[in-house]
């Protein structure tokens, strides 16, 4: 690819392209390369969009990283593809299949809300929003005692609002939910995990958290009392 480039293996696709690890001739780095479909942004603004936000977003670490652009031929057809950096680990909806029961205790969900939250929060203070949270577009991977997370894509490039930032709220507790078990187990989890869910009810998670930022504040002033779960709110 480019010259510079072995494409090692496909990674995944959707509506604006495909996305495959390579790795640099002359370093060995490997990258993630994201080609994009010509019919699908037949000017390349889509693509400058994309990383120019990606830029802008440098310093959220669970955002990936993005390095450059460069054109390729396929078919005989120039064809734009962005790399950046590779994100490590599996994704989340994979991930949860290899749990027991396809879940993860209350305890480790919370810990894995709150690297999400923590992640995105710098996001919405800047106004902006990811527009794409769900567990097929994170990746995860044990580390520790902890877990490392990564969002992958942006969908919307459009023009940040609060009710995008909402969306992203929404999907966030979404991705709690899952994490916890889905419906099938949501009776049975303690009141610390209903306080955040809220019965997947849209106008009772917006009442509680506008913002990541309100869910991982949230979240860092849970009372524990006598080594027990959380008594909530």
């Amino acid at each position: 690819m480019a010259g510079k480039y072995v494409i090692e293996r496909f990674l995944g696709g959707g509506y604006e392209g495909e996305v495959y690890v390579i790795t640099e001739r002359n370093t060995g780095i490997r990258r993630a390369a994201k080609f994009y479909y010509p019919h699908r942004d037949p000017t390349g603004k889509a693509v400058i969009t994309y990383a120019r936000k990606l830029d802008a977003l440098r310093h959220c670490p669970i955002l990936m990283q993005y390095h450059h652009q460069e054109v390729a031929s396929v078919k005989r057809k120039k064809v734009i593809v962005v790399i950046s950096e590779l994100v490590e680990g599996e994704k989340l909806s994979e991930f949860l299949k290899r749990q027991p029961e396809g879940r993860l205790s209350a305890f480790e969900a919370l810990h894995v809300l709150h690297t999400l939250t923590k992640g995105i929060a710098p996001i919405h203070a800047r106004g902006e929003y990811h527009g794409d949270i769900h567990d097929e577009n994170i990746m995860i991977r044990r580390s520790g005692i902890g877990f490392e997370v990564k969002l992958l894509d942006f969908f919307d490039l459009g023009k940040p609002t609060k009710s995008k930032i909402r969306k992203d709220v929404l999907n966030l507790v979404m991705v709690f939910h899952s994490l916890v078990g889905g419906r099938e187990h949501y009776a049975d989890q303690p009141r610390v995990v209903k306080d955040i869910i809220r019965g997947l009810k849209d106008s009772l998670i917006l009442a509680r958290f506008q913002s990541a930022g309100d869910i991982q504040r949230y979240l860092e002033s849970l009372p524990w009392e006598h080594g027990e779960a959380p008594t909530g709110k």
